[in-house]
């Protein structure tokens, strides 16, 4: 009969290694004398087998490669023995002169405890060496992605856009200036796409923080969003000053969180910016008349692995989102009476920032 290695799992050893501790409680009890002491001294060894058990037994529910569970399994084995020659050390120092009584219960339970204890923080450093790894990826990812977006895709669709100009110049059919409009609708709502996530991830992979005067920043975004929408209903109610630490792409969060209340909205929604200084915060509330943030999106914004957005009210939001938790500060979204949205931000202001 032949014996395969690939039979053979990680979670085998731990049990392995925790029958052996538990053998040991057994051992020790038959060799000493008997009694309540020598009883409570294998229910401790006992018990820390238990541990390396169940260690084995929960293995399967813990994000770690094959390759890390074996390299747990020996971070255990080692700091084992180590505890036991430690212990071994000990005993010999004790019985210099006179022998020792304990030394079984002191080498087993040594054993037992540097099995607990080195499978247990082999697992959970392994599991932190791992994700460490995959979050470093990552990075290298998003920037590949952000170089990618920032460069090759952005190009691209410009020259599209300026080879569909030429098309329709040339062009005097209705039904295809017609398919032309469609096109390049698709075509910049993709590179608004593709500038906003190139802007996530640069706010991601920046962190630096400066000191704003919240007044003046509102006041120059409201600025800009009349100048863009001239039609638009924008009020505001801020302080003469409201000096705030936050990340140097707020002034662009802001801006995202006025323009998103009145492009996702109908033509008569009205927007209120409104700021105020309390003690060691300033808060930022955004309100609109409007029909309401989405739901899927509100749920994306607290559960991002789950439910990624596509779409540009998505990424508006998550340009917000990511600067406001790069500047330490809170994000959070309610009703407005009696319809509408309110966006209110919360930051730290200078003497509480540093």
């Amino acid at each position: 009969m032949e014996f395969s290695t690939e039979a053979v799992r990680p979670r085998h050893g731990f049990y392995a290694v925790g029958a052996l501790c538990f053998g040991l409680g057994l051992v020790h009890y038959r060799i000493q004398t008997g009694g309540l002491e020598t009883l409570l001294e294998s229910l401790m060894i006992v018990g820390l087998s238990l541990i390396v058990l169940y260690t084995g037994y929960e293995l399967a529910d813990r994000s770690i490669s094959a390759a890390g569970q074996w390299r747990a399994l020996w971070l255990g084995i080692g700091v084992a023995i180590s505890f036991t020659l430690l212990a071994l050390a000990v005993w010999l120092t004790w019985s210099i002169g006179e022998p020792h009584p304990k030394q079984s219960f002191l080498l087993s339970f040594a054993a037992s405890l540097g099995a607990a204890v080195g499978t247990r923080s082999g697992v959970y450093v392994v599991q932190s060496e791992e994700r460490l790894t995959k979050t470093q990826e990552l990075t290298k990812l998003l920037r590949i992605n952000q170089r990618v977006l920032r460069h090759n895709l952005r190009n691209e669709l410009s020259i599209a856009l300026g080879y569909l100009g030429n098309i329709e110049q040339e062009t005097d059919s209705q039904a295809v200036r017609a398919d032309i409009d469609l096109v390049r609708n698709h075509l910049e709502t993709l590179l608004e796409t593709t500038d906003r996530t190139r802007k996530i991830v640069s706010i991601w992979d920046t962190d630096e923080r400066c000191e704003l005067d919240l007044t003046s920043v509102l006041k120059e975004q409201i600025r800009q969003v009349r100048e863009e929408y001239p039609d638009a209903d924008v009020e505001s109610t801020l302080p003469e000053t409201c000096p705030v630490v936050g990340h140097v792409a707020l002034p662009l969060a802001l801006r995202e969180a006025i323009t998103n209340a009145i492009e996702h909205n109908a033509a008569d929604v009205s927007v209120r910016v409104d700021a105020e200084r309390g003690g060691e915060t300033a808060t930022v509330s955004i309100a609109d008349t409007g029909s309401g943030i989405p739901k899927f999106d509100l749920e994306a914004i607290g559960v991002p692995e789950e439910t990624p957005l596509t779409h540009t009210q998505g990424l508006g939001l998550w340009i917000l989102y990511w600067t406001v938790r790069m500047s330490d500060g809170k994000i959070e979204f309610s009703e407005n009476d009696p319809t509408g949205t309110v966006v209110s931000i919360t930051l730290s202001t200078p003497s509480n920032g540093r």
